[in-house]
């Protein structure tokens, strides 16, 4: 069979947008753009967006559903966190049958459960979108500050005194550099150039000195890790197997722990030290790597003291001190950058701190002046959950780290059916609670698999209850279920008899869309 788009099939929906009704048709093939066909009184709100040929293209046919169904009118970009129409449709139709009702999917981050039950509640969602930009670079200084820490970025960060100290150190070598150049007083004061040579080289070899033990000491460390490689599953062995065995000969059996225990215990030792050697490994090298960077330091600043000594005349000398006083300077600058550095990030790790506070009481304020609102959309929850199940149901709203946080729970067991009747009743109180508010388009579309699972006697219970619901707000509800599957209590009632059905697989074609699965 050939592919549909070969044979110029094309879709059509039919719905109700600001205020009026409008159809869309895309074709299947090449359907960069939809056509409208609407009547004239949406001619002045679509002009922006139609061309000449009433066609649009797909962007802007998302933003006008965005606009018409949920009152959103703004484009949400790439990596902003926020909401898009796509997203808030898959709450009026759900194609899974997902145990958090919260959610459109089980990966679904927190933040963006939240932020689209906030907007479908007509709650300030934006509190949620911008406290979870600010929870992120919070954990980002967060692990940046454990790294400093613990060492990890010796050269980006390092804690503000150990800055300071080696600041106060560089500013002074600069001076006392800078006073020499200026007066060219090298050659009547060499001693004091000595003395730093003699000190920078006692230094390089005390620091060598521990470079040479920790070299042996990680060539222990390794030695050993190797020879234990080839026993590790070996157990005690035959000699302490055999030790054992005559000292049962010896000693009463109850005295003695079985040999289980003594070789889980050997086991448990040998491991023990694994860990241990590898961790000292782990330290030494990072101790071996750090002081390697030290003695390159040490020894660029003797060879420039060096240099200042061994010039032959007093030109060579001022070049030499010049040159000296350059990388002192330039030294200078790179404590000051790191240590601005420190304190740039220190700053805004707690411009964040004092931004989350104000966003929180700000998130508190807005939940506090809906909370009306909210109780009475708990008590609809609650009052679905009993008309289904005879138990309560509570969905609540609270405020933390990340903004609204919503909870629904049901005082009885979490089985399958329970737990989509908990769906059910969740998109009902959203669709009857967020219509009259604009933030819902009024309507609700819930695949078959929402029902599965469900005894037919609740499944009765629940399309009677969408019924009630629908007829109060004045929606729309549309599911797509096998007609065996309805139950007879329903499908005899005048109500589903005289409702609008369509059956799919009753077309010239056959199958669905023409094809056989």
């Amino acid at each position: 069979m050939a592919p549909l788009g070969v044979a110029g099939w094309s879709f059509s929906l039919e719905l109700d947008l600001f205020g009026s009704t409008l159809t869309a048709t895309r074709k299947l093939k090449g359907g960069n753009k939809l056509h409208l066909k609407y009547p004239a009184e949406l001619a002045g709100t679509l002009r922006p967006y139609v061309d000449e040929n009433s066609a649009v293209t797909i962007e802007d046919w998302k933003f006008l559903l965005g606009l018409g169904l949920f009152a959103l009118d703004r484009v949400s970009e790439p990596g902003d966190r926020g909401i898009s129409p796509r997203t808030l449709i898959s709450y009026v139709v759900r194609t899974d049958a997902v145990k958090d009702p919260l959610k459109i999917i089980p990966q679904q981050p927190a933040w963006s459960s939240r932020e689209h039950v906030a907007y479908l509640l007509n709650l300030n969602w934006e509190l949620v979108r911008d406290l979870s930009r600010l929870e992120e670079d919070s954990d980002t200084y967060k692990a940046i500050a454990r790294a400093t820490k613990n060492n990890l970025l010796p050269r980006a960060l390092r804690p503000e005194p150990e800055l300071m100290l080696e600041l106060v150190e560089a500013q002074r070598t600069l001076a006392e550099l800078t006073s020499r150049v200026q007066g060219f007083q090298v050659v009547d004061d060499p001693d004091g150039l000595i003395v730093r040579a003699d000190r920078v080289t006692e230094d390089l070899k005390e620091l060598r000195n521990e470079a040479l033990v920790d070299r042996r000491m990680i060539e222990l460390y390794s030695e050993s890790i190797e020879s234990e490689q080839g026993t590790e599953d070996a157990g005690v062995g035959d000699a302490v197997a055999e030790l054992y065995g005559e000292m049962q000969r010896a000693f009463n059996p109850e005295a003695l722990q079985s040999f289980e225990k003594v070789e889980a215990f050997h086991q448990q030792v040998m491991g023990n030290r694994r860990r241990f050697l590898s961790s000292e490994l782990e330290r030494l090298r990072t101790q071996q790597a750090e002081r390697d960077e030290k003695i390159r330091e040490l020894t660029g600043s003797r060879n420039s003291i060096l240099a200042v000594l061994d010039a032959g005349g007093a030109l060579e000398e001022l070049s030499a001190l010049q040159n000296e006083c350059a990388q002192a300077a330039a030294r200078v600058t790179e404590v000051e950058a790191a240590l601005s550095n420190v304190r740039d990030l220190a700053e805004a790790q707690e411009g964040v701190r004092v931004q989350k506070a104000q966003l929180r009481q700000e998130t508190a304020r807005d939940l506090s002046s809906n909370r009306q609102k909210l109780d009475a959309v708990a008590t609809r929850f609650d009052r679905m959950m009993q008309d289904l199940y005879g138990v309560g149901g509570v969905l609540t709203a609270e405020v933390d780290d990340l903004g609204f946080k919503f909870t629904i729970r049901v005082s009885t067991s979490a089985s399958g059916g329970v737990t989509r009747m908990q769906l059910l009743c969740f998109d009902l109180t959203l669709m009857a609670e967020g219509a009259g508010e604009n933030h819902h388009p009024g309507f609700l579309i819930h695949d078959s698999v929402v029902f599965d699972g469900v005894d037919p006697r609740q499944v009765a219970a629940g399309l009677s209850l969408v019924k009630e619901t629908v007829e109060q707000v004045g929606g729309q509800y549309i599911c797509t279920m096998n007609s065996n599957d309805v139950p007879v209590s329903v499908s005899k009632s005048d109500w589903f008899i005289e409702g609008t059905r369509r059956i799919v697989l009753d077309t010239e074609e056959g199958g669905i869309l023409g094809t056989y699965f």
